[in-house]
Protein backbone atom coordinates (compact mmCIF):
# COMPACT_ATOMS: atom_id res chain seq x y z
CA UNK A 1 0.00 0.00 0.00
CA UNK A 2 1.25 2.97 -1.03
CA UNK A 3 1.47 6.46 0.57
CA UNK A 4 2.91 10.51 -0.38
CA UNK A 5 5.31 12.08 1.72
CA UNK A 6 4.63 15.47 3.46
CA UNK A 7 6.27 18.06 2.11
CA UNK A 8 6.94 19.36 5.82
CA UNK A 9 10.60 20.17 7.31
CA UNK A 10 12.57 17.93 9.00
CA UNK A 11 12.20 17.10 12.70
CA UNK A 12 14.48 19.80 13.83
CA UNK A 13 17.68 19.04 16.63
CA UNK A 14 15.61 21.98 19.28
CA UNK A 15 12.44 20.48 19.00
CA UNK A 16 13.45 17.32 19.06
CA UNK A 17 15.31 18.16 21.87
CA UNK A 18 11.92 19.85 23.56
CA UNK A 19 9.46 17.17 22.78
CA UNK A 20 12.00 14.49 24.51
CA UNK A 21 12.66 17.01 27.90
CA UNK A 22 8.93 17.40 27.54
CA UNK A 23 8.01 13.93 27.28
CA UNK A 24 10.69 13.39 30.42
CA UNK A 25 9.05 15.77 32.52
CA UNK A 26 5.28 14.46 31.84
CA UNK A 27 6.16 10.54 33.31
CA UNK A 28 7.75 12.35 36.03
CA UNK A 29 4.39 14.35 36.73
CA UNK A 30 2.42 11.18 35.92
CA UNK A 31 3.76 9.28 38.58
CA UNK A 32 4.17 11.82 41.25
CA UNK A 33 0.45 12.17 40.24
CA UNK A 34 -0.39 8.91 40.91
CA UNK A 35 1.86 8.28 43.72
CA UNK A 36 -0.47 10.97 45.15
CA UNK A 37 0.00 13.83 43.72
CA UNK A 38 -3.35 14.31 42.20
CA UNK A 39 -4.75 14.23 45.89
CA UNK A 40 -2.41 16.35 47.96
CA UNK A 41 -3.83 19.58 47.29
CA UNK A 42 -7.32 19.14 46.04
CA UNK A 43 -9.25 20.05 43.38
CA UNK A 44 -6.60 22.47 42.12
CA UNK A 45 -3.68 19.25 42.33
CA UNK A 46 -5.65 17.44 39.80
CA UNK A 47 -4.78 20.34 37.24
CA UNK A 48 -1.63 18.05 36.64
CA UNK A 49 -3.69 15.85 34.57
CA UNK A 50 -3.03 18.41 31.65
CA UNK A 51 0.19 16.55 31.03
CA UNK A 52 -1.70 13.39 29.73
CA UNK A 53 -3.15 15.27 26.81
CA UNK A 54 0.67 16.82 26.53
CA UNK A 55 1.86 12.99 25.38
CA UNK A 56 -0.93 13.13 22.63
CA UNK A 57 0.50 16.62 21.66
CA UNK A 58 4.18 14.98 21.25
CA UNK A 59 2.80 11.47 19.50
CA UNK A 60 1.08 14.17 16.75
CA UNK A 61 4.37 15.92 16.39
CA UNK A 62 6.23 12.78 16.13
CA UNK A 63 4.07 10.98 14.08
CA UNK A 64 4.24 12.78 10.90
CA UNK A 65 7.83 12.18 10.84
CA UNK A 66 7.76 8.38 11.32
CA UNK A 67 4.94 8.58 8.51
CA UNK A 68 7.50 10.85 6.22
CA UNK A 69 10.08 7.85 6.89
CA UNK A 70 8.01 5.19 6.13
CA UNK A 71 7.88 3.21 2.98
CA UNK A 72 4.57 2.61 3.36
CA UNK A 73 1.25 2.65 4.80
CA UNK A 74 1.66 -0.93 6.66
CA UNK A 75 5.09 -0.10 7.18
CA UNK A 76 4.12 3.06 9.20
CA UNK A 77 1.07 1.24 11.09
CA UNK A 78 3.35 -1.64 11.94
CA UNK A 79 5.98 0.78 13.76
CA UNK A 80 3.83 2.90 15.32
CA UNK A 81 1.41 -0.01 16.65
CA UNK A 82 3.97 -2.52 17.56
CA UNK A 83 5.42 0.33 19.72
CA UNK A 84 2.26 0.37 21.70
CA UNK A 85 1.01 -3.27 21.81
CA UNK A 86 4.05 -4.70 22.27
CA UNK A 87 4.56 -3.25 25.62
CA UNK A 88 0.75 -3.61 26.74
CA UNK A 89 0.80 -7.56 25.88
CA UNK A 90 3.47 -7.54 28.10
CA UNK A 91 2.37 -5.91 30.66
CA UNK A 92 -0.71 -8.06 30.07
CA UNK A 93 1.53 -10.91 30.81
CA UNK A 94 3.00 -9.83 34.20
CA UNK A 95 -0.63 -8.93 35.46
CA UNK A 96 -1.44 -12.38 34.65
CA UNK A 97 2.28 -13.51 36.69
CA UNK A 98 1.28 -11.57 39.47
CA UNK A 99 -2.51 -13.12 39.64
CA UNK A 100 -1.23 -16.25 39.69
CA UNK A 101 1.32 -16.00 42.01
CA UNK A 102 -1.30 -14.57 44.88
CA UNK A 103 -4.56 -16.86 43.38
CA UNK A 104 -2.52 -20.21 42.36
CA UNK A 105 -4.56 -20.02 39.20
CA UNK A 106 -4.89 -18.34 36.25
CA UNK A 107 -8.31 -16.18 35.97
CA UNK A 108 -11.55 -17.60 34.10
CA UNK A 109 -11.08 -17.06 30.01
CA UNK A 110 -14.26 -16.34 28.08
CA UNK A 111 -14.64 -14.89 24.61
CA UNK A 112 -15.52 -11.80 25.95
CA UNK A 113 -12.50 -11.74 28.53
CA UNK A 114 -10.43 -12.41 25.64
CA UNK A 115 -11.97 -9.97 23.38
CA UNK A 116 -11.20 -7.17 25.86
CA UNK A 117 -7.82 -7.89 26.72
CA UNK A 118 -7.16 -7.70 23.24
CA UNK A 119 -8.98 -4.54 22.92
CA UNK A 120 -6.96 -2.88 25.39
CA UNK A 121 -9.48 -2.92 28.11
CA UNK A 122 -8.48 -6.00 30.69
CA UNK A 123 -11.45 -7.30 33.11
CA UNK A 124 -10.71 -5.52 36.61
CA UNK A 125 -11.48 -8.60 38.27
CA UNK A 126 -8.28 -10.19 36.92
CA UNK A 127 -6.09 -6.34 38.34
CA UNK A 128 -4.05 -7.40 41.38
CA UNK A 129 -2.70 -3.73 41.05
CA UNK A 130 -4.10 -0.38 39.43
CA UNK A 131 -3.84 -0.40 35.23
CA UNK A 132 -6.08 2.94 34.63
CA UNK A 133 -3.60 4.15 32.35
CA UNK A 134 -4.33 1.63 29.86
CA UNK A 135 -7.51 4.33 28.59
CA UNK A 136 -4.36 6.26 27.47
CA UNK A 137 -3.35 3.29 25.09
CA UNK A 138 -6.77 2.42 23.60
CA UNK A 139 -7.32 6.42 22.84
CA UNK A 140 -3.68 6.14 21.50
CA UNK A 141 -4.35 2.90 19.42
CA UNK A 142 -7.56 4.71 18.05
CA UNK A 143 -5.79 7.77 17.12
CA UNK A 144 -3.01 6.03 15.34
CA UNK A 145 -5.94 4.38 13.03
CA UNK A 146 -6.84 7.53 11.94
CA UNK A 147 -3.40 9.47 11.52
CA UNK A 148 -3.18 8.59 7.98
CA UNK A 149 -6.09 10.58 7.44
CA UNK A 150 -4.75 13.87 9.16
CA UNK A 151 -1.36 13.53 7.31
CA UNK A 152 -3.44 13.31 3.74
CA UNK A 153 -5.57 16.39 4.98
CA UNK A 154 -2.36 18.28 6.15
CA UNK A 155 -1.06 17.33 2.72
CA UNK A 156 -4.31 18.62 1.08
CA UNK A 157 -4.96 21.74 2.55
CA UNK A 158 -3.53 22.94 6.47
CA UNK A 159 -6.88 24.43 7.01
CA UNK A 160 -8.98 21.74 6.39
CA UNK A 161 -7.23 20.00 9.50
CA UNK A 162 -7.24 23.21 11.51
CA UNK A 163 -11.26 23.33 11.06
CA UNK A 164 -11.42 19.56 12.19
CA UNK A 165 -8.94 20.19 15.40
CA UNK A 166 -11.93 22.69 16.15
CA UNK A 167 -14.74 20.54 14.98
CA UNK A 168 -13.52 18.05 17.70
CA UNK A 169 -12.97 20.71 20.55
CA UNK A 170 -16.50 21.84 19.80
CA UNK A 171 -17.64 18.56 20.34
CA UNK A 172 -16.45 18.48 24.13
CA UNK A 173 -18.11 21.70 24.63
CA UNK A 174 -21.37 20.03 23.31
CA UNK A 175 -20.72 17.54 26.44
CA UNK A 176 -21.55 20.40 28.92
CA UNK A 177 -24.79 21.09 27.24
CA UNK A 178 -25.97 16.70 26.59
CA UNK A 179 -24.42 13.82 27.15
CA UNK A 180 -23.68 12.97 23.64
CA UNK A 181 -20.90 10.84 24.97
CA UNK A 182 -23.14 8.04 24.75
CA UNK A 183 -24.00 8.06 20.97
CA UNK A 184 -20.77 7.03 19.87
CA UNK A 185 -20.61 3.51 21.39
CA UNK A 186 -19.48 1.46 18.59
CA UNK A 187 -19.19 -2.29 19.36
CA UNK A 188 -18.57 -1.92 22.61
CA UNK A 189 -16.27 0.38 22.27
CA UNK A 190 -16.42 4.20 23.19
CA UNK A 191 -15.08 6.37 20.52
CA UNK A 192 -15.74 9.88 21.67
CA UNK A 193 -12.97 9.87 24.00
CA UNK A 194 -10.26 9.50 20.97
CA UNK A 195 -11.95 11.60 19.40
CA UNK A 196 -11.84 14.67 21.06
CA UNK A 197 -8.25 13.75 22.27
CA UNK A 198 -7.29 13.76 18.42
CA UNK A 199 -7.42 17.51 18.76
CA UNK A 200 -4.13 17.21 20.87
CA UNK A 201 -2.39 15.05 18.27
CA UNK A 202 -3.85 17.43 15.77
CA UNK A 203 -2.29 20.33 17.15
CA UNK A 204 1.17 18.33 17.44
CA UNK A 205 1.23 17.73 13.55
CA UNK A 206 0.16 21.49 13.05
CA UNK A 207 2.63 22.35 15.64
CA UNK A 208 5.59 20.14 13.51
CA UNK A 209 4.70 21.34 10.39
CA UNK A 210 3.96 25.24 10.40
CA UNK A 211 6.18 28.09 11.09
CA UNK A 212 2.98 30.14 11.29
CA UNK A 213 1.54 28.92 14.32
CA UNK A 214 4.63 28.80 16.35
CA UNK A 215 4.82 32.72 16.10
CA UNK A 216 4.94 34.06 20.25
CA UNK A 217 2.20 36.86 19.30
CA UNK A 218 -0.09 33.77 18.04
CA UNK A 219 0.79 31.38 20.87
CA UNK A 220 0.31 34.21 23.47
CA UNK A 221 -3.62 34.97 21.92
CA UNK A 222 -4.02 31.01 21.75
CA UNK A 223 -3.63 30.65 25.52
CA UNK A 224 -5.45 33.76 26.50
CA UNK A 225 -8.54 32.41 24.45
CA UNK A 226 -7.91 28.64 26.01
CA UNK A 227 -7.44 30.15 29.97
CA UNK A 228 -10.41 32.65 29.14
CA UNK A 229 -12.89 30.17 27.86
CA UNK A 230 -11.93 27.23 30.95
CA UNK A 231 -12.68 29.89 33.50
CA UNK A 232 -15.91 30.90 31.47
CA UNK A 233 -17.44 27.37 30.87
CA UNK A 234 -16.50 26.62 34.79
CA UNK A 235 -18.14 29.88 35.87
CA UNK A 236 -21.27 29.40 33.16
CA UNK A 237 -22.23 25.79 33.60
CA UNK A 238 -21.09 25.90 37.43
CA UNK A 239 -18.77 23.32 37.41
CA UNK A 240 -16.56 21.79 39.89
CA UNK A 241 -13.03 22.56 39.55
CA UNK A 242 -11.77 19.24 40.05
CA UNK A 243 -10.52 17.87 36.78
CA UNK A 244 -11.07 14.26 38.04
CA UNK A 245 -15.56 15.25 37.34
CA UNK A 246 -14.36 15.81 33.67
CA UNK A 247 -11.86 12.93 32.50
CA UNK A 248 -14.34 11.21 31.28
CA UNK A 249 -15.68 12.03 29.12
CA UNK A 250 -13.92 14.73 28.48
CA UNK A 251 -14.99 18.49 28.25
CA UNK A 252 -14.70 21.58 27.25
CA UNK A 253 -13.42 23.15 30.76
CA UNK A 254 -10.55 20.29 30.43
CA UNK A 255 -9.65 20.47 26.73
CA UNK A 256 -9.37 24.03 26.72
CA UNK A 257 -7.16 24.29 30.46
CA UNK A 258 -5.45 21.21 28.35
CA UNK A 259 -4.67 22.89 25.59
CA UNK A 260 -3.36 26.05 27.71
CA UNK A 261 -0.79 23.96 29.18
CA UNK A 262 0.82 22.48 25.83
CA UNK A 263 0.48 26.66 24.96
CA UNK A 264 2.38 27.41 27.88
CA UNK A 265 4.75 25.00 27.42
CA UNK A 266 5.32 25.93 23.82
CA UNK A 267 5.91 29.48 24.85
CA UNK A 268 8.72 28.72 27.27
CA UNK A 269 10.06 26.02 24.67
CA UNK A 270 13.75 27.82 24.55
CA UNK A 271 13.74 28.22 27.92
CA UNK A 272 13.29 24.65 29.17
CA UNK A 273 15.78 23.47 27.03
CA UNK A 274 18.27 25.86 27.58
CA UNK A 275 17.84 25.54 31.44
CA UNK A 276 17.82 21.23 31.23
CA UNK A 277 20.93 21.19 28.67
CA UNK A 278 23.22 23.30 31.23
CA UNK A 279 22.22 20.53 33.98
CA UNK A 280 24.15 18.35 33.10
CA UNK A 281 22.49 15.83 35.74
CA UNK A 282 19.21 16.80 35.17
CA UNK A 283 19.86 16.47 31.43
CA UNK A 284 20.96 12.67 31.73
CA UNK A 285 17.93 11.82 33.98
CA UNK A 286 15.40 13.06 31.41
CA UNK A 287 17.55 11.45 28.67
CA UNK A 288 17.05 7.95 30.76
CA UNK A 289 13.37 8.76 31.32
CA UNK A 290 13.04 10.04 27.72
CA UNK A 291 14.23 6.37 26.64
CA UNK A 292 11.90 4.48 29.04
CA UNK A 293 9.19 6.92 28.85
CA UNK A 294 6.29 3.90 27.84
CA UNK A 295 7.95 1.34 30.21
CA UNK A 296 7.63 3.76 33.11
CA UNK A 297 4.37 4.78 32.50
CA UNK A 298 3.15 1.43 32.41
CA UNK A 299 5.23 -0.27 34.88
CA UNK A 300 4.47 2.86 37.65
CA UNK A 301 1.16 1.39 38.82
CA UNK A 302 2.58 -2.39 39.40
CA UNK A 303 5.81 -0.27 41.37
CA UNK A 304 2.94 1.52 43.60
CA UNK A 305 1.96 -2.08 44.40
CA UNK A 306 5.15 -3.37 45.47
CA UNK A 307 5.82 0.03 47.40
CA UNK A 308 2.91 -0.84 49.02
CA UNK A 309 2.97 -4.28 49.63
CA UNK A 310 7.01 -4.78 50.01
CA UNK A 311 7.83 -1.74 52.02
CA UNK A 312 4.45 -1.05 53.42
CA UNK A 313 3.52 2.26 52.15
CA UNK A 314 0.27 1.99 52.07
CA UNK A 315 -1.59 5.53 52.43
CA UNK A 316 -1.76 6.51 55.84
CA UNK A 317 -4.95 8.06 57.62
CA UNK A 318 -2.56 11.41 57.69
CA UNK A 319 -0.68 12.03 55.05
CA UNK A 320 2.79 13.79 55.41
CA UNK A 321 5.15 15.54 52.96
CA UNK A 322 7.76 12.85 54.05
CA UNK A 323 5.68 9.98 53.66
CA UNK A 324 4.70 11.60 49.73
CA UNK A 325 7.98 12.30 49.02
CA UNK A 326 10.00 8.90 50.16
CA UNK A 327 7.16 7.09 48.51
CA UNK A 328 8.03 9.24 45.06
CA UNK A 329 11.42 8.01 45.41
CA UNK A 330 10.82 4.54 45.51
CA UNK A 331 8.20 4.05 43.28
CA UNK A 332 10.58 6.71 40.94
CA UNK A 333 13.38 4.01 41.60
CA UNK A 334 11.53 0.67 41.28
CA UNK A 335 9.91 1.99 38.22
CA UNK A 336 13.21 2.64 36.10
CA UNK A 337 15.20 -0.38 37.66
CA UNK A 338 11.96 -2.61 35.81
CA UNK A 339 11.69 -0.09 33.02
CA UNK A 340 15.28 -1.14 31.19
CA UNK A 341 14.28 -4.57 31.11
CA UNK A 342 11.06 -4.15 30.23
CA UNK A 343 12.21 -1.24 27.18
CA UNK A 344 15.00 -4.07 26.16
CA UNK A 345 12.46 -7.16 25.93
CA UNK A 346 9.82 -4.53 23.88
CA UNK A 347 12.73 -3.99 21.52
CA UNK A 348 13.82 -7.16 20.86
CA UNK A 349 10.32 -8.15 20.24
CA UNK A 350 9.59 -5.42 18.03
CA UNK A 351 12.70 -6.33 15.91
CA UNK A 352 12.30 -9.59 15.85
CA UNK A 353 8.91 -8.86 14.53
CA UNK A 354 9.97 -6.61 11.75
CA UNK A 355 13.37 -8.63 10.74
CA UNK A 356 10.58 -11.38 10.17
CA UNK A 357 8.46 -8.42 8.12
CA UNK A 358 11.30 -7.78 5.95
CA UNK A 359 11.81 -11.91 5.31
CA UNK A 360 8.35 -12.16 4.50
CA UNK A 361 7.37 -9.24 2.69
CA UNK A 362 3.29 -11.23 1.85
Amino acid sequence: MVKSNIGSPKLRDEDSDFLAYLRSFSIFVIVFGHVGGFWVFRPYSELLHVFVPIFFFISGAVSLNSYNKSSNLIDYYLKRLAGLMIPYYLLCFLILFIYFQINSHLPTFNILNILRWIQINPPPTTMSFLVGQVWFLYTLFIIILASPLYFLIIQQNRIILVILMVVLVILSGMQLVFNINKFFNFIGNNLFLPLVHSSFYIFGILWISSNQIRNLKLMTILLVFCMVTSIFMLKLFKLNIDYAFHLFPPDLYYISGSFSAILIALILKDSFVRIVNKLIYLKNIFNFFYRHTFSIFLLHPFSIYLAETIFRLVNPVKKTIAYGIIKLIIVLIISCILAVPFSKISSLLIGFLFEKNKTNPA
